[in-house]
């Protein structure tokens, strides 16, 4: 059997529903008829034995093609930690969260502490910054010199312990803050604190964007100052204290040492946190950790992540479409939402020349049709994912506040990309399958991209890929293919239809992405084109369509890409447009700021 035929029987076991394989034409199994009575040895015909010169031959196998199969199934690895997390979710629609408007809930920040990766390469990640922070001798904004590290939007605490872990690791000491806006959230950090930490960290409770950055002891004074917590700005501090002698929860031995000290707020050194959603910007943290910018210190301040890239690829995805279907009967914005799933029952419908065996895979993250399945005893094409976006913190380039408006305005994080994708054999394109990748520090670097993920960051589980549907009103066919339709004018350019964009052999698939804002919420906007190769009378063999260059094109290159894919694709053949989605916009379900 082919390494394709392989790698199709290898991807249906391992459905969450096996199916039934059944195998024609392979002639008689013995013993079969006797399915109801297998201990009855006797009841077997001579004929059902094999002959004297069939038994002297090594390895006779009276059944061969399903022992083949059954080869096959028990070659199969074991699941990995993603696919044993994932059970349940495949395939399963969620909305993305609003971090900033809803608070989490416990169990959802406890199913985000399972993952087994995630938080150990944020540790490593603090942990080398801490000791480049040692060998390059940089100052920082503490005056005992004290590396002050901020955790902002911490949850119930996990980046905070291993935040001092890697503090212990480096050998460097660190003046740790937490900032939590969740109040059921912050109530967890103050028992961490009280019976973990050791009172180590000093508790925030605001939304990071209105916290004024760390208060820092500059000279001793005779008298007491006021409470602590009325300096910081924030009404909603746990550092205020109302009371004389009542001491800060978090830290019950440090505001009495506070009060006989000025005060003064300084900057953040190294700002650690944990804002990225499944498209990397989705759950707004590009907003989040630009409110919290003027924090960081200026000169040599250090945010991890640092920087972050959105990605996505064309996939056709039968179930999501029909899910999406059904629900849009009572939600007609249904259609137009991302969607938060483990992708599982899906194709890729672009992917690259090179075919990869899967005792390879761990180093190229290759995958056959998720990124949570790899095979040992096949080989797969790697899907063609390009790179749509990216932002970097901290932002250097934050326009300054506008005297007419009271906030900054957000036009800075829009986004926009035009992207080709070739599809080399015919398909059905339902949406579009994003992931994102980061760089936490230096080199280390997370990833849910299927084809850097196992390099990266291999069974990561806190995030699922994020999942833009499609919905087609119409599709564009040539005028000389309408002259089979005979109920058509053969004047009109199109027919319409209510079907998901066929993608024809050896074809092109153009998706348009926008990351739009109006200083109150941030939404996507898509929508996805498929172009065909058709060859002119010039042509004398077969072109194979070349891969567009990933990049994040500015507005001017766009006009560029567009103008060019108006062109002839390659010498003989001409591009013909036979499909468009609608424009989708998620404006109604956008992500309040």
């Amino acid at each position: 059997m082919s390494k394709s035929h392989q790698g199709l029987i290898a991807k249906m076991m391992r459905l969450r529903t096996a199916p039934w394989i059944i195998l024609c034409g392979v002639g008689p199994i013995p013993g079969l008829e006797n399915v109801e009575d297998p201990d009855n040895q006797a009841s077997l015909s001579g004929s059902d034995y094999p002959s004297l010169s069939q038994a002297g031959k090594k390895h006779y196998d009276p059944t061969p093609h399903l022992s083949y199969i059954r080869n096959l199934q028990q070659r199969q690895p074991p699941r990995t930690a993603i696919e044993r997390f994932g059970v349940g979710y495949q395939d399963y629609l969620q909305a993305p969260l609003q971090p900033l408007t809803v608070n989490l809930e416990s169990i959802t920040y406890e199913v985000f502490e399972k993952d087994p990766i995630k938080y150990e390469w944020y540790e490593k990640a603090i942990c080398k910054a801490l000791r480049d922070w040692a060998d390059q001798k940089k100052a920082t904004s503490h005056p005992d010199g004290k590396v002050i590290v901020a955790v902002v939007g911490a949850g119930r605490g996990p980046l905070v312990t291993r935040a001092l872990k890697a503090s212990a690791d480096a050998g460097v000491e660190i003046d740790l803050w937490a900032v939590e806006k969740n109040q059921n959230a912050f109530v967890l950090l103050q028992r961490h604190n009280d019976t973990i930490w050791g009172g180590k960290v000093t508790l925030v409770q605001s939304d990071m964007r209105s916290w004024k950055g760390p208060l820092v002891r500059q000279q001793p004074t005779t008298a007491a100052t006021g409470p602590v917590g009325e300096s910081l700005g924030i009404e909603s501090s746990l550092l205020v204290s109302s009371k004389k002698g009542q001491h800060d929860p978090g830290r019950p031995s440090e505001t009495s040492e506070l009060q006989g000290s000025a005060m003064c707020h300084t900057h953040v050194d190294i700002l650690v946190s944990e804002l990225l959603g499944s498209f990397a910007d989705n759950e707004l943290s590009p907003e989040c950790l630009d409110g919290v910018n003027d924090v960081i210190n200026p000169v040599h301040g250090i945010s991890i992540p640092a920087s972050y890239s959105a990605h996505f690829t064309p996939v056709s995805a039968p179930k999501l479409h029909a899910d999406i279907v059904h629900q849009t009967v009572s939600n007609p914005a249904a259609p137009e939402t991302p969607y938060v799933v483990m992708l599982h029952a899906i194709d890729f419908l672009s992917t690259t020349d090179a075919a990869v065996s899967g005792e390879n895979s761990a180093n190229n993250g290759n995958r056959a049709s998720t990124p949570s399945a790899s095979f040992s005893t096949t080989e797969f094409p790697s899907p063609f994912v390009q790179t749509a976006w990216s932002f970097s913190h901290p932002n250097r380039h934050i326009p300054p506040q506008s005297p007419m408006q009271s906030t900054i305005s957000n036009a800075h994080n829009v986004r926009q990309t035009r992207l080709a994708f070739p599809a080399q054999n015919r398909g059905v394109c339902h949406g579009l399958a994003g992931y994102f990748e980061t760089v936490l520090y230096g080199d280390v670097e997370l990833s849910t991209n299927p084809v850097t993920m196992d390099a990266k960051s291999a069974n990561m589980i806190s995030w699922f890929p994020i999942y833009f549907p499609l919905k087609v009103s119409f599709q564009i066919y040539p005028t000389e293919l309408l002259h089979s339709f005979p109920f058509c004018n053969t004047d009109i350019s199109f027919l319409c239809l209510q079907t998901p964009l066929s993608v024809p052999e050896n074809g092109e698939i153009v998706a348009t992405m926008y990351r739009q804002t109006d200083d109150r919420k941030v939404w996507y906007e898509w929508m996805v084109e498929v172009y065909a190769l058709e060859p002119t009378a010039a042509s004398v063999k077969a072109i194979p369509v070349s891969y567009a260059r990933a990049g994040s094109p500015s507005a001017e290159s766009l006009k560029t890409k567009e103008n060019t894919a108006k062109k002839v694709h390659r010498t003989g053949y001409r591009r013909v447009r036979v499909g468009m989605s609608d424009l989708h916009s998620s404006i109604k379900d956008g992500c309040l700021m």
